[in-house]
C-alpha cells in the first residue's frame, strides 16, 4: 500500500508541477477552447490540452513499474499503445476538428489494434450460469468496451472539475480492485493516473484554468476501460466489469439519456447540447461547488456498491442494489428535470418532442444545403441573400414582424453576437435556441469568409 500511495504523490507532482507550463503554451494560440456556443459559460478562450500532463505522468508512472518489475513489459505494450492512440486521437481533435464520424472511425481501429495485441475480454463466470467463452464475440465485445467507457467520459467533461473528479473515484476504485486480485502493477497504474487526475483538478476546478480536451478524457476513459481488462487475467471478467459499469453508473446514466433524447428530438447523437444533468442543475439554481459535491458523493456511493459486488461471496444482491440505485436514479431525473410525474406527462412530453422533430430534421438539413451554398455563391450578398430566405423557410422572423417574438442572442467567437428573433407562438425559447445552434457554424463560416461583422 505504501508503494501505491507512492505512485499517487508522483502522479499528483508531475501533474500539478506541469499543468501551468502547458497553460502557458496553450495560451500562445494552441488548442484553445473559444466561447463560441451558447452552451460555453466562460468568457475567455480557455487551453484544452489537460491530457498532456495526464499523459506525461502516466508514462513516467509506467517506465518507473516495468523498471520496478523488471519483467512483464509486453504485457504492458496493449495498455501503452492504447493510450498513446486515444490520447493522439483526441489531441488531434482538440488542436483542430476533425469531425465525428472520423474520430469513431479512429477508434475504433485503435481499439481492434489493442484487442489484437492481447487485450481482450475472452469469458465471463456469472452466478448460477457458469463460465461462458464469448468466442467470436470477444472482438466485437472488447473493442465496444474501448470506445464506449472513453465517449462516456468525454460527453460528461462539459463542466468544471466534472469529468477529472469521476475519473478520480474511479482511478482509485480499480486501484482497490488490483489489490484485490493480488495485480500490484496494475493497482500502481490505477494510483498514478488518480494522483495526475488529483494535481489536475487543483487548475480544473471552477473557475477552470485549463480544460481536459478530447484527448485527455479518451486517455482517462481508455485506462478506465483498459486496467478491469487486464485485471481479469483473461479469465473471469463479468465481476471486474460490473465493478466498472456501477462505478460508472452516473455518466452512463447521464449518456444514456443523452443518447435517447438526441434521438427522438432528430439529432445526430453526437451532437453537443446543453440538457446533461450538470446543465440542468445549474439552470435549477445549484452553484458550481454544490453540483460538484452531489455529483461526486453520488459517485463514491456507486464506486462503493461496485466494490461490493467483488468483495461478496455472493455478489448477486450488490449487483441488484447497484441496478436498484440507477433506477431510482433514472425515475429522479425524469421526474424532477424533464417534470414527468404522471403518464399524462409522459404522453404530453413524448407527443411534442415527436411534433418537433421534423423541424430540427428540416433545419439540419436546410444547413447542410447552406454549407453548400456557400461555396457556390460568387458574392456574400448572393449568400446573404439565400441565408436569410433559407432562415424564413425554417420560420424566424425579422424584428418587430411578430407582436410576440422571441430575441435569441448566439456567442459569436467573441464577436458581436448574433441576434435572431422567432415567433413566440410557433415554439418556446429553449426549441428555437437549438435550432440557432444548428446554423451557427454555416453562420460564423460565411461571416468568416466575408469578413462579415
Amino acid at each position: 500500500m505504501t508503494t501505491a500511495l507512492s505512485f499517487l504523490v508522483f502522479g499528483f507532482l508531475i501533474s500539478v508541477l506541469t499543468t501551468p507550463w502547458v497553460i502557458r503554451v496553450a495560451l500562445q494560440g494552441i488548442g484553445l477552447d473559444a466561447p463560441t456556443e451558447s452552451r460555453k459559460k466562460q468568457e475567455e478562450p480557455i487551453p484544452r490540452l489537460g491530457g498532456m500532463p495526464i499523459m506525461l505522468a502516466l508514462s513516467l508512472a509506467l517506465i518507473i513499474i516495468l523498471l520496478k518489475q523488471s519483467v512483464g513489459a509486453l504485457d504492458w505494450f496493449p495498455i501503452l499503445v492504447g493510450c498513446v492512440l486515444f490520447y493522439t486521437l483526441g489531441l488531434c481533435d482538440d488542436i483542430k476538428a476533425i469531425g465525428a464520424k472520423k474520430k469513431l472511425l479512429g477508434q475504433i481501429a485503435a481499439a481492434a489494434l489493442v484487442h489484437s495485441l492481447g487485450l481482450s475480454i475472452d469469458t465471463f463466470s456469472l452466478p448460477d450460469i457458469g463460465r461462458v467463452d464469448l468466442g467470436i464475440w470477444s472482438a466485437p465485445a472488447t473493442i465496444f468496451w474501448l470506445i464506449a467507457i472513453p465517449n462516456i467520459v468525454n460527453l460528461i467533461d462539459g463542466f468544471d472539475g466534472l469529468a477529472g473528479g469521476l475519473g478520480l473515484f474511479m482511478s482509485l476504485t480499480l486501484g482497490i480492485v488490483g489489490f484485490h486480485y493480488q495485480h500490484y502493477p496494475l493497482a500502481w497504474f490505477a494510483f498514478a493516473l488518480g494522483g495526475a487526475l488529483l494535481g489536475f483538478l487543483v487548475y480544473n476546478f471552477p473557475p477552470a484554468k485549463i480544460y481536459l480536451g478530447d484527448g485527455g478524457a479518451y486517455l482517462i476513459g481508455f485506462v478506465i476501460a483498459a486496467l478491469p481488462v487486464a485485471t481479469s487475467h483473461k479469465g473471469s471478467a463479468a465481476a471486474v466489469l460490473v465493478v466498472t459499469i456501477v462505478g460508472l453508473g452516473l455518466p452512463i446514466l447521464d449518456t444514456s439519456f443523452a443518447m435517447l433524447r438526441r434521438a427522438f428530438r432528430g439529432f445526430p447523437l453526437f451532437h453537443a447540447d446543453d440538457d446533461h444533468f450538470h446543465h440542468r442543475l445549474e439552470r435549477l439554481g445549484f452553484s458550481k461547488g454544490r453540483i460538484l459535491l452531489g455529483l461526486y458523493s453520488l459517485c463514491a456511493v456507486l464506486s462503493i456498491l461496485g466494490l461490493m459486488v467483488m468483495w461478496n461471496q455472493n455478489p448477486t444482491i450488490p449487483i441488484i442494489v447497484g441496478a436498484g440505485a440507477l433506477f431510482l436514479m433514472a425515475l429522479g431525473v425524469i421526474r424532477h428535470f424533464h417534470r414527468v410525474k404522471t403518464w399524462d406527462d409522459a404522453h404530453r412530453k413524448v407527443s411534442r418532442v415527436l411534433s418537433r422533430r421534423t423541424e430540427n430534421r428540416y433545419a439540419l438539413l436546410q444547413a447542410k444545403v447552406l454549407m453548400i451554398e456557400m461555396q457556390r455563391c460568387e458574392s456574400e450578398e448572393e449568400f446573404w441573400a439565400v441565408f436569410n430566405d433559407t432562415m424564413r423557410r425554417v420560420g424566424f422572423v425579422e424584428e418587430g414582424e411578430v407582436d410576440d417574438e422571441i430575441r435569441i442572442e448566439t456567442k459569436a467567437n467573441g464577436g458581436k453576437p448574433w441576434v435572431i428573433f422567432a415567433p413566440r407562438t410557433d415554439g418556446t425559447p429553449i426549441e428555437w435556441r437549438r435550432i440557432v445552434e444548428v446554423f451557427r457554424p454555416v453562420f460564423l463560416c460565411a461571416r468568416e469568409k466575408w469578413k462579415r461583422g
